[in-house]
């Protein structure tokens, strides 16, 4: 069950603001303002505390990509897992390490649904400068099992509230199923969304 540890983000996020931008970044063609990673855990950690909850990151290299992985954990024992985040290794120690902890702010941003830097569109971003474009971010995606299928029903089934119930979906869809897996799933949590409406 995920139920008080997804009562608990619902609560974190009402509780939480848009961090300080009190950084700033010049790429050479513009600049702009953020918050640091520091800054984002300064402002999170005792709202977290609040409400008995923990968040850890998870680091690590698969198939030659760096994949970040981020837990929202309750007191309670239950969890959120978020990601994996997945980007290319950089070159050097220090391009790896500017990785991880760019990853993990944005990770940390989606999760707690905050936003650590003015928003520059991506329209003022400089022309690429090289033919050989870097490989974009993405997600990797789990693949479900018989159990997470029958844990999925369960706690559709026991969902009292759409907060309970969206996040059971949102496990469900970081996960890849066949196509009349899906279809079942989705026709179950349809099913109950209208009970609980």
């Amino acid at each position: 069950m995920t139920a008080k540890v997804s009562a608990a983000l619902v609560a974190i996020q009402a509780d939480l603001r848009n961090p300080a931008k009190d950084k700033t970044a010049n790429t050479g063609t513009y600049s702009y303002k953020y918050a640091d990673l520091a800054s984002i855990l300064d402002l999170i950690r005792p709202i977290l505390a609040k409400h008995q909850c923990a968040l850890t990151q998870d680091v690590r290299m698969e198939d030659g990509r760096l994949l970040i992985s981020t837990r929202l954990i309750h007191s309670s024992g239950e969890c959120l897992e978020f990601g994996p985040l997945a980007g290319s290794v950089g070159g050097s120690w220090q391009q790896t390490g500017g990785g991880i902890t760019y990853a993990r702010r944005y990770a940390l941003q989606a999760i707690l649904n905050i936003a650590a830097d003015e928003d520059d569109d991506a329209a003022s971003a400089p022309p690429p400068t090289s033919a050989k474009k870097p490989k974009p971010l993405q997600a990797v995606q789990k693949t479900a099992d018989e159990d997470d299928i029958r844990r999925w029903v369960e706690l559709i089934s026991a969902a009292s509230s759409w907060v309970e119930l969206k996040s059971i979906g949102d496990e469900i869809a970081a996960h890849r199923l066949e196509d009349s897996e899906r279809v079942d799933l989705l026709a179950i949590w349809n099913a109950r969304k209208a009970e609980i409406s």
